[in-house]
């Protein structure tokens, strides 16, 4: 019973949004606060990457939109691979030195290959919103919030990993 009780803000359709917007807030400030100290890397590479991030994540949008219906909801068994992947190689990173031949592809995997496996997944995430909001009745009420999460922490992924990309790159 404890987790029915524990869940009944985030559940769909229930009337009181208040503790969905309070939990919400508290997710996004703590996100902030998590980013905060990469914002010391420098403030044209910051601003370059967050223009980087904000083109991507448009264009990806538009990509979603624009496509035929479901044509990006067939992507979930390749998507699970890739975040498998992505997953393995952001823990090996963690052991093996990014300066040897074998750390430094298993960070090239974890930085790039978490690039193209969030692009992909902001594809999947944009149509199954249109598609849950198109299947809808009009009587229930539409989630917003729940729904938005997951694009909103695609693109603080995409953000972080292009700010790596372009941080490696100022080293050079």
């Amino acid at each position: 019973s404890s987790g029915i009780n524990a869940e009944w803000p985030l559940r769909p359709g229930s009337e009181n949004m208040i503790p969905k917007y309070m939990l919400a807030a508290g997710l996004y400030g703590m996100i902030g606060t998590l980013l905060g100290p990469m914002m010391h890397l420098g403030g044209p590479m910051v601003t370059r990457a967050a223009m980087y991030t904000g083109a991507l994540v448009s264009g990806l949008t538009l990509a979603a939109m624009t496509a035929p219906s479901e044509k990006y909801l067939q992507m979930s068994g390749p998507l699970m691979m890739g975040f498998a992947a992505v997953f393995a190689a952001s823990v090996a990173t963690a052991f093996l030195p990014p300066t040897g031949t074998l750390g430094g592809g298993v960070y090239m995997i974890a930085v790039y290959g978490g690039v193209v496996l969030f692009s992909a997944l902001m594809l999947y995430q944009t149509q199954s919103i249109i598609q849950q909001c198109e299947r809808t009745p009009h009587y229930m009420n539409y989630d917003p919030i729940s729904a938005s999460i997951g694009i909103y922490m695609s693109t603080i992924n995409l953000f972080v990993r292009i700010l790596s990309i372009l941080a490696s790159g100022k080293k050079k």
